[in-house]
């Protein structure tokens, strides 16, 4: 009757929560949680009672130390003065004691009532598991550079994916976040730059590649970093940007244990450009047309009065809510019995957009239910499966087009008139408002389905065969309604129809054997794998006469357009790996991988991955002396070397395609033509050689850990476009013709204190690297337009390329004697250039210099976390030591190009002859403007930071509180994601900004309350 009961109430609660969305009511949560009060109270009739106290070395309490009936998930915590009670299945039941920095202690009730309970501080922290790829290792036994991440560190963050709550927690980990529109994705990166070609980092979750952003971050067990060659070579041909692996939670025995966790938070957006008053905008735009020499546009009676009662208008604000909420539920059940146990969890997250208009934003909905039989002592599997839809509804434009044209638009002018109708001033046929209410929606929708089934049988002792089929479906549909505009010069109807549908297969089969022989133990893993997928995609548009449907029906034949296009691929692999311990002291491992990949012709298309490991166990050895194993317990020292390769290219780049266009016409007849691409069917892999050298110490019996890293990685045979010459008549074929260095170093350190009643946890990390094209076969390239990079031999890559400024014209006499721009002539408050090759001419091909580039060095992370009496606080601190940042265009240029607008506060500070210290230049429009615009090192803001990634404080009710209601542990919380930033950038942008005109949607700022609630 039971079981029945908690089956039934699984489902119905499932089934409930799922059905809840956005108006999701007080009275149904209720509703849940006293459902399952009812069930939990009900299942713990008839048990038996103990009480007890658990206590240190040195008598005091401890306080939340966990206490868990052994086989069940029946436990509790304990309180303010380290009492807790709990009622057992039997009189003879067995607890386990655990809490962070103490070693687990199993204690047998045997009938007793009352219990004292001493737990000892744990020296054995270096013997944690850290996943490694296709296993699990000691931490102390690892030669590779391996960071796993401290998931408690991540818990209740306000944050709408993963990637966003890793930034700054492991040292040679960059995220980036440049902006937080619902939907949008942070860039990742480990150990910096590697290769001219795709950096992403491979992504591996419960032993399939996947998404990372569509983990429920509820879900995550475990999350290890894989940096260098020794942990990362058993992917092979994917691993040359390290790899990052994601381990979900599964079911525990007992009976079911439920979790809700729930989090409310307000957006607002950490930056805003500060625009200057009306007033201040009509004085400054005199002046720029006096020193134009164009008339003047405002009396001083207007300054007047736009001073006293004119419009003052910010465009930027007007099209951001002030606040736009966000919220996210987790539910979670899990229990089993000695056979087989289960987790089942669903969670929704709504992202409401901070743009203005109907409803914009994100709702995503995450299910999994991971399930582990034990058949028999020899036989086991599992069976995990997950399913994530993200649904975004956005404006019908493209955000970049809003915050130009708001960014451009000056003070003087309402965005809607008295009569609440939009305006289009200064010649603008738009307007950014109109277009977020009036101008249609883009609505996308992303299903992520897997699946996976894992078996595992013991063939002998020591000897065990593994296998894993996944499969995973990733369905993708886009539909964009933009409706024309009243009044506006926005008058296109047109719709828009894409969809995609990924398929993707992979099965390994793995075999291992472990073995010990007195002091040597052996591990050999070997295994065989396939994957392989198809990616089919279709888009269809029309114009439309009128836009009042939101189908593509007809039979319309003009002003439409349809394309449909599909690829497959796949690898196959064979891989070892070897690990060798002598009396824990000296580590060696060996790993090697084969890939057979399709995105090269035969021939070509097989590669060999291996790598060396070896790691010395200083501590253990018998010189080791006892006086300092009290003060340094362990000491390591490690070192690899590996190659691991990148094949992110696109498929079938060895093959000629077609292109068929229409062609010549002869005879007063157009016939098509067929061009061939340039191709190169000697494509192979791209390469890259690791060496990574390594130290961890402990301190204090382990309640300080220290490492340190230092890496040094060489990419050759880099897939580039090398042009050629022009009596070619063609284009230029990719070539395995490029070679890039990358190097650098990773500091972290972990402490761990204890004073009186309150526990303390410190944490820091500190990493940088650095990338030099070595070898480009003697060519180079520029690229972009507004912001121009360049790739050559010597340098990092896209290094900005500019001219470098040296001040300003103070006087005619400075004029006449300084270098000027080609073509143009200067004056008094203009920007002036250094001439490189001192022929009193500034041209773009002579006089340009390498000016540093956009990828962040020295990234930096601090965590504090704080417990006392239920009470628990946390900081965490990310920042960047040095990072360059292009800003051109309406971010930082007055008037920029020949618009009525931008002008901001910081221009206020510029040129005038009883000003020559200015910040800006002389305030000028027009073709006046051609010097001070020109592209130099005058632009590129120093983008370094220090942020207060997080600040959240937390308390835990006591016990005996909470256990009058079965429920084991109820915690609420506060936090604030971004809570400060400190940072020198120009005109109030974000420091993680992107190169450019600034025309992005702002990061935001997260206030947040939650509770966390266990039964």
């Amino acid at each position: 009757m039971k079981n029945y009961l908690l089956t039934k109430m699984s489902y119905e609660q499932i089934r409930h929560f799922l059905s809840l969305r956005k108006k999701m009511s007080f009275r149904a949560l209720l509703s849940i949680c006293f459902l399952i009060l009812s069930i939990t109270i009900y299942a713990q009739d008839n048990k038996s009672r103990v009480e007890g106290t658990v206590i240190d070395v040195n008598d005091e309490s401890i306080i939340g130390a966990s206490v868990v009936e052994k086989g069940t998930t029946n436990g509790t915590i304990t309180d303010l003065d380290g009492n807790f009670v709990l009622n057992v299945s039997s009189a003879n039941a067995t607890l386990i004691i655990s809490y962070v920095g103490y070693e687990n202690k199993e204690v047998s009730i045997s009938g007793k009532k009352n219990l004292r309970i001493t737990l000892l501080e744990n020296n054995k922290i270096l013997d944690e598991i850290v996943v490694v790829g296709y296993g699990n290792q000691k931490k102390v036994n690892l030669t590779g550079a391996v960071s796993s991440v401290d998931i408690k560190e991540l818990e209740s963050r306000p944050v709408v994916n993963v990637v966003e709550a890793l930034q700054g927690t492991t040292p040679g980990l960059t995220i980036q976040q440049s902006n937080s529109q619902p939907g949008s994705r942070p860039s990742i990166n480990i150990r910096g730059v590697n290769t001219l070609n795709n950096n992403d980092p491979m992504v591996i979750i419960d032993g399939i590649q996947g998404d990372i952003q569509n983990v429920n971050m509820s879900d995550i067990e475990n999350i290890s970093v894989l940096k260098d060659a020794a942990s990362a070579a058993i992917y092979g041909s994917r691993a040359s940007n390290g790899v990052i692996l994601i381990t979900t939670k599964k079911g525990s025995k007992g009976t079911a244990s439920v979790s809700y966790d729930y989090t409310y938070a307000i957006q607002t957006p950490t930056f805003m450009p500060d625009i200057v008053d009306s007033w201040t905008y009509a004085e400054l735009r005199n002046e720029a047309l006096f020193n134009s020499g164009r008339p003047l546009q405002f009396t001083s009676e207007q300054i007047r009065d736009y001073k006293l009662n004119g419009t003052n208008s910010n465009w930027m604000k007007e099209i951001y809510k002030s606040k736009a909420p966000q919220q996210t539920h987790n539910l979670s059940i899990t229990g089993g019995n000695e056979k087989t146990t289960y987790l089942v969890s669903g969670a929704y997250t709504d992202q409401e957009s901070m743009l203005e208009g109907p409803g914009y934003g994100l709702e995503r909905y995450n299910s999994r239910v991971n399930i582990d039989t034990k058949v028999s002592e020899r036989f086991k599997f599992n069976v995990l499966a997950a399913y994530t839809r993200n649904a975004v509804k956005d404006h019908a434009y493209w955000t970049d087009w809003l915050i130009e044209q708001v960014t451009r638009m000056p003070s003087i002018y309402p965005i809607k008139d008295e009569n609440g109708d939009y305006t289009y001033p200064g010649g603008s046929n738009s307007n950014a408002l109109a277009r977020l209410e009036q101008g249609g929606v883009r609505k996308s929708w992303n299903d992520d389905l897997s699946g996976i089934v894992n078996a595992e049988f013991r063939l002998i002792e020591g000897l065990k065969l593994q296998g894993m089929v996944g499969a995973q479906l990733y369905y993708n549909r886009l539909k964009e309604n933009r409706k024309a505009i009243p009044g506006s010069g926005d008058q296109e109807n047109r719709m828009n129809n894409s969809s995609q549908r990924i398929q993707n297969i992979t099965a390994n089969l793995i075999l291992s054997y472990d073995k010990k022989w007195g002091d040597h133990t052996f591990n050999a893993m070997g295994g065989y794998s396939y994957e392989g997928g198809t990616d089919n995609r279709f888009e269809t548009f029309r114009l439309l006469d009128e836009s009042n449907y939101d189908i593509m029906g007809g039979l319309q034949t003009s002003n439409t357009g349809n394309q449909e296009w599909q690829t497959e691929w796949s690898i196959y692999s064979a891989f070892f790996r070897l690990n060798y311990n002598f009396k824990e002291r000296y580590l060696f491992e060996f790993n090697i991988r084969d890939d057979v990949s399709s995105k090269f012709r035969k021939g070509n298309r097989s590669a060999w991955f291996p790598s060396l490991s070896a790691a010395w166990r200083v501590s253990e050895e018998n010189f080791y002396p006892e006086s300092l194993k009290d003060i340094m317990p362990s000491v390591k020292i490690r070192g690899s070397w590996g190659l691991v390769g990148n094949n992110r290219i696109d498929n079938y780049k060895y093959q000629a395609t077609v292109n068929v266009s229409q062609g010549y016409n002869f005879g007063n007849t157009i016939y098509p033509v067929a061009a061939f691409d340039a191709v190169n069917p000697d494509l192979k892999w791209e390469t890259t050689s690791m060496y990574n050298i390594g130290v961890d110490l402990s301190f204090l019996t382990n309640a300080l850990t220290f490492s340190g890293e230092y890496y040094f990685n060489d990419t050759y045979d880099i897939l580039v476009n090398i042009p050629v010459p022009g009596l070619y008549g063609g284009g230029s074929p990719i070539q395995n013709a490029g070679k890039v260095r990358n190097k650098g170093w990773e500091l972290s350190a972990r402490y761990n204190l204890r004073t009186g009643k309150v526990n303390h946890n410190f944490s820091a990390s500190l990493a940088d690297s650095q990338n030099k094209v070595i070898d480009l076969k003697g060519t180079y390239w520029i690229n972009g337009s507004d912001v121009t990079s360049i790739v050559k031999e010597g340098y990092p890559i896209n290094s900005y390329y500019a001219y470098r400024w040296d001040g300003y014209f103070q006087n005619e006499e400075e004029v006449a004697q300084g270098p000027h721009l080609d073509g143009i002539t200067p004056k008094p408050g203009d920007i002036r250039y250094l001439d490189k090759d001192g022929d009193g001419v500034i041209k773009e091909d002579d006089d340009r210099f390498v000016l540093g580039n956009r990828f962040p060095r020295f990234l930096y992370g601090f965590n504090y976390a704080a417990e006392w009496k239920g009470f628990d606080f946390s900081m965490f601190w990310q920042g960047v030591g040095q990072r360059k940042v292009w800003l051109r265009g309406e971010s930082v240029e007055a008037f920029h190009n020949n618009n009525e607008g931008p002008v901001f506060n910081f221009h206020i500070d510029r040129w005038t002859p009883d000003n020559l210290n200015a910040s800006y230049p002389r305030l000028t429009v027009g073709a006046e403007s051609a010097n001070n615009a020109a592209k130099s090192n005058f632009w590129i803001e120093n983008a370094a930071y220090l942020r207060l990634k997080n600040v959240q404080l937390g308390y835990t009710l006591p016990v005996n509180l909470t256990r009058k209601f079965s429920i084991s542990r109820l915690r609420i919380y506060a936090s604030i994601q971004n809570a400060l930033t400190f940072c020198d950038m120009k005109g109030g942008w974000d420091p993680e900004t992107t190169d450019g005109g600034g025309r992005i949607y702002p990061v935001n700022r997260t206030y947040s309350m939650g509770l966390n609630l266990n039964f």
